[in-house]
């Protein structure tokens, strides 16, 4: 507690302008700003399929919710420290599809606290880099799209499938295998890129032991 009372931030002045409408409007004023970068980059950084709107709008409720209670408890920074960790009890006690969701969600209080500090330098850089790299990174999960391939037939061998996806190098891997005496339905999950599934599916329908062939889309949150 020391060492943060001898750094560069006077915890000290800020606790006598919290309540000041100044200080109230510049601390919402910025979290306004880095809210629309978290929510943008969120938006930005992933695909189609597992972009989630209400946990994206979720963070950047998160970071007004930071930014009110450090104005409200700013006389006790540890009562203020540990009202912002049970934000994220609710999200981390749920099932996580995406581990980068918990990023996002340290990112959002992170500028609650920047905001309701006044630390706009460090939350300027930090949020800008974090952006940059999260942008970065999530194109490569954007570069196709991920289905489900549902083949059905009889008496087929399997490893021809297996060629004809190899043919088109699309990376594939199975999900679900039903085999019967007389028929088989075989659920690959694969990475495609546009149009490439209906050549694909074209050339598995050229077997006449192949009866039918489905491509459909994971299911998702967008809403």
């Amino acid at each position: 507690m020391n060492q943060i009372l001898k750094g560069n931030i006077d915890l000290n002045s800020i606790i006598q302008n919290a309540q000041t409408p100044k200080f109230i409007i510049q601390s919402i004023i910025m979290t306004i700003v880095f809210s629309a970068i978290i929510y943008y980059t969120y938006k930005l950084s992933y695909d189609t399929l597992n972009y989630n709107k209400k946990f994206n709008i979720t963070l950047v409720m998160i970071a007004f919710i930071s930014t009110v209670l450090m104005d409200l408890i700013q006389s006790n920074l540890a009562i203020s420290l540990g009202m912002l960790g049970s934000l994220s009890i609710v999200r981390f006690r749920t099932n996580i599809k995406d581990y980068r969701d918990i990023g996002f969600i340290f990112w959002s209080m992170s500028v609650g606290l920047a905001s309701a500090t006044q630390n706009l330098f460090l939350c300027l850089i930090s949020s800008c880099l974090i952006a940059l790299f999260m942008i970065i990174t999530g194109k490569e999960s954007k570069c196709g799209n991920k289905l489900l391939l549902v083949v059905r037939g009889k008496e087929v061998n399997l490893n021809t499938i297996q060629e004809i996806l190899d043919k088109y190098k699309i990376k594939n891997n199975i999900k679900a295998k039903n085999i019967l005496s007389d028929s088989f339905e075989i659920v690959y999950e694969i990475k495609v890129s546009n149009n490439q599934d209906n050549l694909l599916i074209d050339d598995l329908l050229k077997f006449e032991k192949i009866d039918s062939v489905n491509v459909l889309a994971p299911s998702t949150e967008v809403i």
